[in-house]
């Protein structure tokens, strides 16, 4: 039996870290001379990999720098997202909003996308309950009219200081930190608004039960 070479890398479409297969392997090698005599090499190494889950492929090339530094670029970028399949419910501010965020995570661009995710919980709270001019206190109105429960504050607000801190604190958020967060916001837009919305459609397109006259009623 041929033994198949396999790496273990993070799946985006099954959110977790998977063994891959390698389909496909080259390797290039590079020089550059710096001085009569004297030059530098560093290595690429290209594969095609397929996860072992969820069979998606994905593309990674390894790095070797001559300071023996390694570096792996994959595409698409471990933290890509795709669109959630009631996204076209969701409102048309909510839609722009999320269309960046979701583009700048095939970039790897970390902080720009929980930037955007604390913005989205920003607009949540000021359509539902209208700019109370802190986090906080929007958070708290939130609650008090149902539109989030306690456990669900404590995830928002976990999700809005990773946020803070990238956009304060240059904090580099890690894979798992940044899919969390984009769980949490896209949980509260599918229960706050596309769910929300079928429920008042389903209600009222519901035929109301009809009330048994007081005669009716005796006979039974």
């Amino acid at each position: 039996m041929t033994h198949q070479e396999t790496q273990k890398s993070f799946c985006n479409r099954c959110k977790n870290m998977n063994k891959h297969i390698v389909r496909y392997k080259k390797v290039e090698h590079e020089s550059e001379e710096i001085d009569e005599g004297f030059s530098v090499e560093w290595a690429y190494t290209y594969y095609l990999l397929e996860c072992s889950g969820c069979e998606e492929l994905s593309f990674c090339k390894e790095t070797f720098w001559p300071n023996e530094s390694v570096d792996m670029e994959f595409y698409p970028p471990r933290v890509s997202r795709s669109k959630p399949i009631w996204f076209d419910q969701l409102p048309e501010e909510y839609q722009e909003i999320l269309s960046e965020i979701y583009s700048v995570l095939h970039m790897d661009n970390r902080r720009l996308a929980m930037m955007g995710a604390r913005c989205v919980i920003d607009l949540f709270i000021t359509r539902k309950v209208g700019d109370q001019g802190r986090f906080d206190l929007g958070m708290k109105m939130l609650e008090a009219k149902g539109y989030i429960s306690n456990k669900n504050a404590i995830f928002l607000k976990a999700a809005v200081e990773i946020g803070h801190a990238s956009a304060h604190r240059g904090h580099k958020p890690t894979i798992t930190n940044v899919n969390s967060v984009i769980d949490i916001v896209e949980n509260l837009l599918q229960q706050g608004e596309v769910l929300s919305n079928s429920a008042k459609l389903l209600k009222k397109s519901t035929p109301r039960r009809k009330r048994l006259s007081r005669r009716a009623v005796g006979k039974n």
